[in-house]
């Protein structure tokens, strides 16, 4: 058993003793308090996820770090090697076909498992933790337990729900464990489990649980709640109200705020924050990756660099951002690019954009660390005419957030330290603004929430006077620009029911000539991946087939699979 320590200050705790018994940890407050820890990573279950070359860290929450993001199954990205990311895409799911999607049954309920036995073990006479200590533990994983149920509600909906039972495979009797629970029964648990947690959990804990980690899950698993698809189109404006007070009390703790001060360039700022190797005051939950962790093991996530680098610089294209995305910048003036009056000219596009657009993508022209971006054909570095044409970019466009850009890509010893950010003061904003605007309509206060966001990336505050569905569809918007490729588009355009609509749009390149004379022309009807397809059970995961026969039948399958 490997248990790993990810902490704020570069500090790392691991044991790899495969002979420990039960009674040896919960014996032992340093094993104890590692094996809570460990709950923070999980297990490798599908193909290249984290832990899978051993050389990397294990997956923490979500997906994060690792070769195709969650970007790459919506019409953000496309993953320019595939890795199971494309049958998504086409809508060629099946409940044992899935790549990397229905994953997150087996991680989740293990998981679970194993706080279960923590909790068995941990709030006992005979535990070695008293008073404040196991209180802190005790919150720790009441809020994994709610952070893994809550990753299956929104990939699964319907769920089974374990309560505190510690299954093995001398059990006799799994009754109970195949009934799936309605969506209200499972958000009301999941909302009870962060309550405890945010009953007992510090106001700091490093890159552990903290209070305002525990309520701004809350606010997130309550916005969820209150969406069309959580609520079968049952508009309720006291669900709403709700989520919008959970996120406000989160702003009113006054303990997080949006970075401003890492560069007077808000495109810049916006860059910097997202390669930060510290906490900021906008970072909520984290997880953090580090050179080396002890005995010569790795701490990093994937080389992300190289990995969403470009092909004429050794790259290997990685998450290439569609066309569909860059189209949804708005300009600096903050007016849509099919506004007659934005200034846009599809021949000069890159003028003038949303200055995150700069932040985000990198475009042809576009600096890439020493050198302008060339995905132009004829003699284009990055093109299909350059270097390794099998990395080149699908789409025309490579991902710049995230990525580091004081390494080259052969700087192997560095790449991969770049923390990934669960959850940030920016996405609060957003989470009160939308819950607020469907509860009450677009309120002074739902203006001052996106237009913070919006100040601070440069851009020009919303006009007033917006109808709620016209606040809607601004709300939705800054979330996909904020919010890009941080594992929230796939689950937004669920929950808002519009996925039949956008998952449904060609997935758009951009193709670009240049001339003898170097003069460019842009077209933009070419498909980076051909047979884009979504169908109505796509707004749900398929749950593996090997657990549905596992269960003997008693584990109903989701709709349409």
């Amino acid at each position: 058993m490997t248990l790993v320590i990810n902490a704020c200050d570069d500090d790392f705790l691991e044991v790899d003793s495969p002979n420990l018994t039960d009674q040896a940890i919960w014996a032992d407050p340093a094993l104890a308090e590692a094996f809570v820890v460990g709950l923070y990573t999980s297990i490798r279950i599908a193909d290249k996820e984290p832990g899978h070359n051993g050389d990397d860290t294990p997956a923490g929450f979500g997906r994060g770090f690792h070769w195709a993001l969650w970007s790459s199954v919506t019409d953000e990205t496309i993953f320019s090697n595939d890795d199971q990311t494309y049958l998504v895409q086409r809508g060629q799911m099946t409940p044992s076909n899935f790549g990397f999607m229905s994953a997150a049954w087996g991680r989740g309920y293990r998981a679970i498992r194993e706080v279960n036995l923590a909790l068995e073990n941990i709030d006992t006479e005979d535990s070695p933790f008293t008073g404040e200590d196991r209180e802190q533990l005790v919150g720790e994983l009441h809020f994994i337990r709610a952070y893994r149920y809550f990753d299956l509600l929104k990939g699964f909906g319907s769920i089974p729900i374990m309560g505190d039972r510690v299954t093995s495979l001398d059990d006799d009797d799994f009754s109970g464990l195949f009934e799936k629970r309605n969506i209200e029964e499972v958000v009301s648990y999941i909302e009870s489990e962060l309550d405890q947690a945010i009953a007992v959990l510090p106001e700091d804990n490093g890159a552990r649980a903290t209070v305002g980690a525990a309520m701004a899950l809350k606010a997130r698993l309550l916005l969820y709640a209150a969406s069309p698809l959580y609520t079968n189109n049952v508009d309720d404006p006291q669900k709403w109200q709700k989520a919008a007070d959970a996120a406000e009390a989160v702003i009113n703790m006054n303990k997080y705020s949006l970075v401003t001060g890492l560069d007077a360039d808000p495109s810049e700022n916006y860059r910097k924050l997202f390669v930060q190797r510290r906490a900021t005051n906008e970072d909520i939950f984290m997880r953090f990756y580090f050179e080396t962790g002890t005995e010569g093991r790795s701490g990093r996530s994937i080389p992300i660099e190289r990995m969403n680098g470009p092909n004429g610089s050794g790259g290997w294209g990685g998450n290439c951002p569609m066309q569909n995305f860059v189209d949804d910048f708005e300009m600096s003036n903050g007016l849509d690019i099919d506004d007659p009056g934005s200034g846009y000219d599809d021949q000069d596009p890159y003028v003038d954009r949303d200055p995150r657009f700069y932040a985000s993508v990198i475009f042809n022209g576009g600096m890439t660390r020493d050198r302008p971006y060339e995905s132009f054909l004829p003699g284009g570095a990055d093109s299909p005419d350059g270097n390794e044409p099998w990395n080149t970019s699908p789409t025309g466009y490579l991902m710049r957030k995230f990525m580091r850009e004081d390494i080259t890509l052969n700087d192997w010893n560095d790449m991969g330290t770049t923390p990934w950010r669960y959850m940030r003061y920016a996405e609060v904003l957003l989470n009160y603004a939308e819950a607020q605007n469907e509860a009450s309509g677009p309120v002074q206060s739902v203006y001052d929430a996106i237009n913070a966001i919006r100040n601070r990336a440069g851009m020009p505050d919303l006009p007033p006077g917006l109808a709620k569905d016209q606040m809607r569809e601004r709300i939705q918007n800054e979330r996909r620009i904020e919010l890009a490729f941080e594992e929230h588009r796939y689950f937004d355009v669920r929950r808002w029911r519009i996925a039949m609509d956008v998952e449904n749009q060609p997935a758009r390149r951009v193709s670009i000539t240049r001339a003898d004379n170097g003069s460019l022309s842009f077209e933009y009807n070419q498909e980076a991946l051909s047979g884009k397809q979504f169908s109505p059970q796509h707004y749900w995961f398929p749950i593996p087939l090997d657990e549905v026969t596992a269960s003997n039948g008693l584990l109903l399958q989701n709709p349409g699979y």
